[in-house]
């Protein structure tokens, strides 16, 4: 054990009877998610009144028998590593601080050590997904799917995309932040059932080309690049029109149709549907004043007028469009949107979407968004 300086960050006399209940229940048994929760349902009876445990993370250790590691918040973000005293000495976290060497309310002699484990330490991170859990890590996903895409507060957005899978039977979990810290979220929570992970860290599942000022030949040798380096199977998405525009289900269709024919491939396209970080979707066509005549038009003699019908075909017909190539359509929201353009933007796509959550969409609001979008 390497000292550090950290202050003790649990109660012993709480550790202790974490400890016991894990002794009591895990030991020689496979941790699973059946165990964990049983685990978490029988801590209610504990006095942990100066602790968080987050029981998703519970692991053994893969080497070293009757250790486990489960993390924790009491007076900062840790990973308990609880052990026997008779137990072979773990070496994954060489960086820890004893809490102490006592005997458990069953009499059992146990070692529990803390080891710093905040979102922004990657190396602890990564060594609990790489050798502890490799079930935690991101990963592709079909297309098949409604995504929530959460770039910040990992800790909030996967306990709301499990609160999402337990009552809409839906996993929309998705992360475009800094990959060290959704990958932290996923532990915390025992996120086990794959998330795609957009950005140019590593590990990651998937990256955005932006292709707002490229030709189709030159988005197709960045897609080149960027297979050659990290696999044929590496998830690419892509965008074609610049914030502020309008895109075109037509003119998407020929640049997705000119980069199938050189044989490339892309996962998600982001397209802009006018939607604007500080501006509510116009509900009237009169509030429409200085959109492009097209939409003007379409909201006029499609839509009866109705600007939020409008924007459900139109999506539509953009997801039809991009699903001819094997994509998703990506849609950027603020938190300027109201329900009902939302409730549009989901019919339209038939949770067939990348959605991400921009400007004044926290997320806290996944739940609800996952409401309002899985149509």
């Amino acid at each position: 054990m390497t000292p550090v300086s950290l202050s003790i960050p649990v109660r012993a006399q709480e550790a202790s009877q974490l400890a016991d209940l894990v002794f009591q229940f895990a030991e020689g048994r496979t941790v699973d998610d059946a165990l964990r929760r049983m685990l978490a349902s029988r801590a209610s009876q504990l006095s942990l009144e100066g602790m968080r445990v987050h029981w998703g993370s519970l692991a053994a250790d893969p080497v070293a028998k009757s250790t486990y590691f489960v993390a924790v918040d009491g007076a900062g973000s840790v990973l308990l590593h609880i052990a026997l005293a008779s137990a072979p000495g773990s070496g994954l976290f060489p960086q820890s601080v004893l809490v102490g060497r006592m005997r458990t309310p069953r009499g059992l002699e146990i070692v529990v050590n803390a080891i710093p484990f905040g979102s922004g330490d990657e190396d602890r991170v990564l060594a609990y997904a790489l050798t502890l859990d490799r079930g935690v890590l991101p990963g592709p996903q079909g297309v098949d799917s409604l995504f929530l895409a959460a770039a910040a507060d990992a800790d909030t957005a996967f306990a709301q995309y499990r609160a999402v899978q337990r009552k809409y039977g839906l996993s929309v979990a998705a992360w475009a932040g800094p990959a060290v810290e959704g990958l932290w979220g996923a532990i915390r929570h025992g996120w086990r059932d794959g998330f795609p992970l957009r950005g140019d860290g590593d590990p990651c599942s998937r990256s955005l080309i932006d292709a707002t000022g490229l030709t189709n030949e030159e988005a197709g040798e960045r897609i080149d690049a960027l297979r050659l380096l990290r696999g044929r199977t590496f998830d690419i998405d892509i965008r074609f029109d610049a914030p502020g525009t309008i895109t075109s289900a037509a003119a998407m269709g020929r640049r997705l149709e000119a980069l199938r024919a050189a044989g490339r491939a892309v996962q998600v396209v982001e397209v802009e549907l006018g939607l604007r970080p500080d501006t509510p979707y116009p509900a009237t066509l009169a509030a429409m004043a200085g959109w492009p005549e097209e939409i003007l038009s379409s909201v006029q003699w499609k839509a009866a007028g109705k600007p939020l019908a409008e924007l459900r075909l139109r999506v539509e017909e953009l997801r039809q469009t991009a699903r001819q190539y094997g994509a998703l359509i990506g849609v950027t929201g603020y938190g300027s949107l109201n329900e009902e353009t939302l409730e549009a933007i989901g019919v339209g796509a038939a949770r067939r979407l990348w959605f991400t959550l921009g400007q004044g969409l926290d997320a806290g609001r996944i739940v609800e968004l996952a409401a309002m979008l899985r149509g």
